[in-house]
């Protein structure tokens, strides 16, 4: 039965990847991605409409012409002192045209101001996605990466545990072994394939992730090569620097600085309300028979004015708008502060863990070496008789794990660096492609 389950596995591992896929690396990836993802389109059409603001407050300072044209059929009769008068049957035509061009507007110039704020902040949110899509697109990359290596770890745990619970049958016929020995071999072997079928579903997992960003499902992937890897400090090596930088570069604190300078024009555009409106106003009106006291009569008018408007009294809404967009603008200015203080938090915390994962590397690298040749020793000490199987499946397990660390702690490092450049600015593709030169296509 477990061999037909172990059978079962592996013919859907080699069903579900064809024997001739094309292998995708990471550039690829990317470059599908800016076609599919649905964040970096919504934010693209969202930059589009906030730029049309611009156009919508300009229209606010600029000419404004105005036309209206009516004809009809019209008919008076007219009563008096109980004498009714045959009906008057007219034509009546009316052309009218208006130009209105503003000559003193605070409110309205206020809200091109702000309308240009908008605009500049809508390219910082939009520049912020697609960096967000590099460090996104990167991380499902490894993660499907490491799922693999999962994969590739477990099969080898399962065939090192195979072949120990076969030694460990053979030691037992001979009368070398014992009942104990077999069935701790069993177990291990077991339970190795427990975690190797739930390690596979982690791959589909990781790749299905993988393809909701790109749009379609990835067959091969490139592996990482360790010797292309360059374990590097961060440069310059202070954290200071970084957070030195980041306050001017990182785009969540650029944005809500850009926020705090549209809520300052809301609170000008309020205040501007109080102050006239001075319009510039010309046009020309043109009428046949208007109405029944100008029966058979044109009129054309020409006229040429400046108009003032200015709010006397409002009920007190003025004064209230300004207070709210007072208090938008002390909050505006705490979430800068808040961002701030976030930022400078991540950027100690990946400051640190690209340093921490320069060490772990190193680390598990002798580690693994360590463990490659403690099982071989534990290995020849079972077959003389001076060590147990229970020590061999342990010398295993321990080998394998520590592999894994290895592989974990390498794309932790990736994803790390990455972040913290993104920290002090946006990702561009040079540092997907810095990344994308440490993988290979494997065999």
């Amino acid at each position: 039965m477990k061999v037909l389950t172990c059978i079962i596995v592996l013919t859907a591992l080699l069903v579900a990847l064809p024997a001739h896929a094309e292998q995708v690396d990471l550039t690829r990836a990317y470059q599908k991605a800016q076609e599919y993802d649905a964040r970096l389109r919504s934010a693209r059409a969202d930059n589009r409409a906030y730029k049309e603001e611009i156009g919508k407050a300009r229209s606010q300072l600029l000419p404004s012409v105005r036309t209206n044209v009516s004809r009809g059929r019209s008919a008076t009769q007219h009563i008096s002192l109980g004498h009714a008068y045959p009906v008057d049957f007219y034509n009546t035509v009316n052309l009218g045209v208006s130009v209105r061009q503003p000559l003193f507007n605070l409110p309205a110039l206020a809200s091109y101001k702000q309308a240009k704020l908008l605009s500049v902040k809508s390219d910082v949110e939009f520049k912020k996605e697609g960096s967000s899509l590099i460090l996104r697109i990167t991380e499902a990359y490894c993660n499907a990466l490491f799922a693999e290596d999962n994969l590739a770890f477990s099969k080898a745990l399962v065939q090192a545990t195979g072949e120990q619970l076969a030694q460990a049958k053979r030691r037992f016929k001979t009368g070398f072994g014992t009942r104990t020995d077999v069935e701790e071999a069993q177990a291990g072997y077991d339970t190795a394939q427990a975690d190797g079928v739930e390690i596979f579903n982690s791959v589909e997992f990781s790749r299905r992730e993988l393809e909701d960003l790109t749009g379609f499902y990835p067959e091969k992937l490139c592996k990482i090569v360790p010797e292309k890897l360059r374990l590097v400090r961060p440069q310059p090596d202070r954290v200071e620097s970084w957070i030195e930088f980041a306050r001017l570069g990182n785009l969540s604190i650029v944005s809500a600085r850009q926020e705090e300078q549209i809520a300052k024009k809301e609170i000008q555009k309020q205040k501007g309300s109080r102050y006239p409106t001075i319009d510039l106003v010309g046009g020309r009106n043109y009428s046949e028979s208007e109405n029944n006291y100008s029966i058979g009569q044109i009129y054309d008018t020409y006229s040429i004015s400046v108009q003032m408007s200015m709010p006397v009294y409002t009920g007190g809404y003025v004064s209230a708008a300004v207070r709210q967009a007072q208090a938008k603008w002390v909050k505006a200015g705490e979430q800068l502060s808040w961002q701030e203080r976030g930022v400078e938090s991540e950027v100690r915390k990946y400051y640190n863990g690209v340093v921490s994962n320069i060490s772990l590397i190193k680390a598990y690298e002798q580690a693994v070496n360590s463990r490659e040749i403690a099982l071989v020793g534990t290995q020849k000490g079972y077959e003389a008789g001076l060590r147990s199987n229970v020590e061999v499946l342990d010398a295993q397990q321990k080998l394998f794990a520590s592999r894994r660390n290895l592989a974990k702690s390498r794309y932790q490092y990736i994803l790390n660096t990455l972040m913290l450049k993104q920290t002090t600015g946006p990702l561009t593709l040079a540092d997907l492609e810095e990344v994308n030169g440490c993988l290979t296509s494997s065999q």
